[in-house]
C-alpha cells in the first residue's frame, strides 16, 4: 500500500483528470477504485455478507484524497493484522476466498495501480522485484481465469528479458515499454 501511496502523494492538482491505462478511469477514478478496495477489507473480515463490488465513485475522495486513502489503507492493515489465520474464508463480492487470496488481490491492485498512476503522469516506475515476483506466483496459477475477465485487460506479451514487474504488468494487460 505504501508503494501506491508514494505515487498518490505526488499527484498534482492539475493531474486528477488525466486518463489512465484503465480505459474507464481517469486518475481520480483509479484512486477511488483503490480506496474502495481497501475500504471493503474491514467489513469482509468481520463477516459482513452480501457486499457487492462497489461502483467507482470518485466523490468518496472528498477534498483530500491522500488522507482518505491513508485512512482506508490503515483500517485495512489493522483489520488484516487482527486475523488469527490467513486461511479464514471471507465472503468477497466474487465469492468465498481465503484471507490470503484477499491479500494477494490487494497487494497486486496497489502495485499495478501505482504503475498506472505513474504512467498517467508520464513518470517511469519499476515495480519492486520481490513484491512483483510474489504477485506473479499468486497470479500465474490463476492466469486462465483472467482471460475474458471483466476485471483485467487481455494479457500482452512482455518485452524480451523482462523482469518480474514487467511480466506481472503484461500478465494483467499492461503494455510495458521495452527498456
Amino acid at each position: 500500500m505504501a508503494f501506491f501511496g508514494e505515487q498518490l502523494r505526488d499527484v498534482a492538482d492539475t493531474q486528477w483528470e488525466l486518463p489512465t491505462g484503465c480505459p474507464a478511469w481517469n486518475v481520480r477514478e483509479l484512486v477511488a477504485h483503490v480506496v474502495l478496495g481497501e475500504a471493503l477489507i474491514p467489513p469482509l473480515l468481520t463477516g459482513e455478507s452480501g457486499l457487492d463490488r462497489p461502483d467507482v465513485d470518485p466523490s468518496i475522495l472528498g477534498t483530500n484524497p491522500v488522507a482518505v486513502w491513508r485512512g482506508t489503507a490503515l483500517a485495512a492493515i489493522e483489520a488484516l493484522a487482527s486475523l488469527d489465520s490467513l486461511d479464514v474464508v471471507v465472503e468477497h463480492p466474487i465469492g468465498p476466498v481465503p484471507a490470503h487470496v484477499l491479500i494477494g488481490f490487494r497487494v497486486t491492485d496497489n502495485l499495478v495501480h501505482a504503475w498506472d498512476l505513474a504512467m498517467a503522469r508520464e513518470r517511469d516506475l519499476e515495480l519492486p522485484e520481490d513484491l512483483a515476483e510474489e504477485c506473479l506466483e499468486f497470479w500465474v496459477p490463476l492466469a486462465a481465469s483472467l482471460d475474458g475477465s471483466e476485471l483485467f485487460a487481455p494479457m500482452v506479451e512482455p518485452p524480451d528479458g523482462a523482469g518480474p514487474g514487467a511480466r506481472l504488468l503484461a500478465l494483467l494487460g499492461r503494455q510495458v515499454p521495452a527498456s
